[in-house]
């Protein structure tokens, strides 16, 4: 009778261990997500939520600090909830949860480096993290605004000390990185405040179904948001006065972050954070120069189909001019983009995907000049946005539509946040809050993982029959080896001392681009370092993870339940991803064949015979239990 007492005692406490580590993981989950909404504002506006719709994200130089101690409080938090005690999903949010604590605490002792200079031409207040309005227009949502125009100033203020502490240490931009941001300034100042975009929900304060009825309220919200306006306006004066006169002059001469520092740690630091594993600069190189060895292989089997004898580069040199291929009309080139993502791809899609989350995507010209093509997150009260550089029309080949297209929206960049965003997963998994400036000091978003997905879903486009011509293939491999050449001019720049001439040489001589269009791309690099890199290695790992599963899968290989797997876990690290891939792998072979009975489903996918047995043994046993001590 006291092995049976002894039996019971441990058993059940084995069921409050279990049930404690899930209850302990989903609050510390729920906790680091209300604490980076606290700690970002306007991305909680952004998802619907109103808790915070007064403040803006704060660019103090202690939160370098603050932010780390209380990451080391969730860190001690997380280390003391038993990973046994978690079932295989629990085990994934426990690893991917402890990988985004330890890597902002690695990357945090690097703050003091490019998180000093939050504005660039590719990122910053003057671009992105505006006093969003909420979705709703009660007197409280407008206050909550004009307190958000009032805070720019602070912001503008707290950039100015980071800045001015980069030139103490030394480690400020170079000029390429900034030289656009005075005019990208100037896009949010106006002569009067109610010609300004940030005014006009002022404006519709007097409209009929406004909840501010009382007229006197609405006159004075209207007044007091004309001088907030007008300060957020005076703000960005500001800014760009501190950023022309003081900022700009004295940015690096290096190219490259090992004028920072010429041990190279912090941008091994920056690829690591990218990529979310090891991999050395060197090999990063070598990896590069022989993708773009074998691509430009494949480009020259097309060409030798087209009946062309000359170099890559002056192949697509020789279709400049050719108006199949090119618009100077901004409009008919949008018009060609949502044909191919509505009408080409959207179709076929089923054929190597299932349950594809529905959620809306809308294609825009980008608002201001930098990245070639980009996507924009969908939220539940948002669509995702596609957004293309239109600001040279004439420098976007229509032949590299396809490929852009399936990169950024479907089956890229929309379709894997869709997924995750519909996904069963906490929200610090669901949304991961992009942002570059800071690497490595931030939470990671495995920019591998994301990117890898972005570039294999060109590659996919082979598959779907998606490219229809050579000339559509050149463009799908243009954007192969402008990936591949990233791992070079990446490296060549922040670790083998590469002009910037010399890095926008070589992407001119094995891809399609246009002398603008490169140097855009390597401004892009020298201001983001190791962000590059991560498309081509986090593509390569995926290939690698699905030429596993077919070996290992043979008949029983369904790549709509590969893609689905990988997807509908969200962003991770390569290496919980390769975990997760592989005990897949073994989750199908253990599959009994199609002609066993097996149980039906259960609780918790657990069988129901086993289920209820278990139900029955805790009765019986607790049941012994309680004769045994009354």
């Amino acid at each position: 009778m006291k092995s049976a007492l002894l039996f019971v005692i441990l058993l059940s406490w084995t069921e409050v261990v279990l049930g404690n580590a899930l209850t302990d993981l989903t609050k510390l989950q729920d906790d680091f997500w209300a604490w980076r909404m606290r700690n970002n504002p306007t991305s909680s506006t952004y998802n619907g939520m109103c808790k915070y719709n007064d403040l803006m994200e704060s660019f103090n130089i202690t939160t370098f600090t603050t932010r780390r101690e209380d990451t080391v409080t969730f860190t001690q938090r997380l280390e003391a909830i038993p990973r046994n005690g978690l079932d295989q999903h629990g085990k994934v949010n426990y690893d991917i949860l402890n990988d985004t604590l330890q890597t902002f605490l690695d990357g945090n002792l690097w703050a003091e480096y490019g998180a000093l200079s939050p504005i660039s031409f590719l990122g910053g207040i003057h671009l992105f993290g505006g006093p969003y309005f909420s979705n709703g227009k009660s007197r409280g949502d407008f206050e909550n605004y004009i307190d958000r125009l009032y805070a720019v100033q602070s912001q503008v203020d707290e950039i100015i000390e980071l800045g001015r502490r980069a030139f103490d240490l030394n480690r400020t931009l170079h000029n390429v990185s900034l030289v656009r941001v005075p005019e990208q300034i100037d896009n949010k100042i106006f002569d009067n405040p109610e010609k300004s975009p940030y005014f006009e929900i002022f404006k519709d304060i007097l409209v009929n179904d406004s909840h501010v009825k009382n007229e006197t309220i609405q006159r004075d919200i209207q007044s007091r948001g004309r001088l907030a306006v007008q300060a957020y306006m005076d703000a960005f004066k500001t800014l760009k006065y501190f950023i022309v006169n003081e900022y700009m002059p004295r940015t690096r001469e290096g190219w490259g972050v090992d004028s920072w520092d010429p041990t190279h740690n912090y941008y091994k630091a920056c690829l690591k954070w990218h990529l979310s594993f090891e991999m050395s600069p060197e090999d990063v190189h070598k990896l590069g120069l022989q993708e773009v060895e074998r691509i430009t292989e494949s480009m020259h089997n097309v060409t030798k189909k087209l009946n062309f004898s000359g170099s890559v580069s002056e192949f697509f040199k020789s279709l400049e001019n050719d108006s199949r291929f090119y618009s100077n009309d901004s409009n008919e080139i949008l018009k060609y983009y949502n044909d191919t993502v509505f009408q080409r791809i959207n179709p076929k899609l089923e054929t190597l995907f299932k349950n594809i989350p529905d959620v809306p995507l809308v294609i825009e010209a980008a608002a201001y000049d930098g990245l070639g093509g980009g996507y924009s997150s969908a939220s539940e009260t948002n669509p995702g946005v596609f957004t293309i550089n239109l600001f040279r029309p004439l420098e976007v080949p229509k032949f590299e539509a396809m490929a852009l297209s399936l990169h950024e929206a479907n089956p890229g960049h929309h379709m894997q946040h869709s997924y995750s965003m519909k996904a069963n997963l906490p929200e610090f998994r669901r949304d991961p809050m992009l942002s570059f400036y800071n690497v490595p000091n931030w939470f990671p978003f495995y920019s591998a993982y994301q990117e890898g997905w972005g570039l294999y879903s060109e590659y996919l486009g082979e598959e779907m029959g998606l490219y229809e011509d050579e000339y559509e293939l050149m463009g799908r491999y243009s954007y192969d080896i402008l990936r591949a050449s990233r791992l070079v001019v990446d490296t060549g720049l922040h670790y083998y001392g590469w002009s910037r001439e010399r890095a926008i040489e070589y992407l001119q001589n094995y891809t399609a681009l246009a002398a603008g269009s490169a140097a855009n791309e390597i401004d892009r690099y020298i201001t983001w370092p190791g962000q590059a890199c991560a498309y081509k290695i986090g593509e390569i790992k995926l290939r690698q993870l699905r030429e596993k599963a077919e070996k290992e899968l043979g008949d029983k290989f369904n790549i709509r339940d590969y893609h689905l797997h990988v997807l509908e876990n969200g962003a991770m690290p390569m290496r919980v991803l390769e975990t997760l891939i592989d005990n897949w792998i073994q989750g199908v072979k253990d599959q009994p064949s199609p002609t066993t009975i097996t149980p039906g489903p259960g609780i918790n996918g657990t069988p129901v015979w086993r289920a209820t047995g278990h139900v029955v043994i805790m009765w019986l046993l607790n049941v012994l239990l309680l004769r045994y001590l009354f």
